[in-house]
């Protein structure tokens, strides 16, 4: 797969073809869902509108570095560079993101639980 259809810079593009998190089962809750939108818009402090989304439940087994790692290694393997979001504070607010040359790119983001979490990959277009 290109870096475009990766990033979503041509059409076509699929969040599915970001693999999932190691025992992720698909889907989340509608409040799980509400949280993970509220995380990506708190971190990305406006500058990043969600154009599509997948979402997935982990074990407490699966680290976020794990899940953050694995998508930014594809990233920078297909030329993706990593974002500095301004609201974001690692260790609490459990988000990344990587951008291509258009402006468009994929945010990863996690919402923990005594359980695991919930983990959304957000297809995103950054407004600059």
């Amino acid at each position: 797969m290109s870096l475009l259809a990766f990033l979503g810079l041509v059409r076509g593009f699929d969040l599915a073809s970001l693999p999932a998190p190691a025992g992720a089962q698909p889907g989340a809750s509608a409040a799980e869902r509400q949280a993970l939108h509220a995380l990506a818009s708190d971190v990305s402090r406006g500058g990043a509108t969600i154009t599509g989304e997948r979402l997935f439940t982990v074990s407490k087994a699966v680290p976020w570095v794990a899940i953050a790692k694995r998508i930014d290694n594809l990233a920078r393997q297909r030329g993706a560079t990593s974002v500095a979001l301004p609201g974001a504070d690692p260790g609490k607010k459990l988000a990344q993101a990587w951008r291509g040359r258009d402006g468009s790119g994929v945010m990863a983001a996690m919402v923990p639980s005594p359980a695991g979490g919930t983990v959304a990959y957000f297809a995103v277009k950054f407004a600059q």
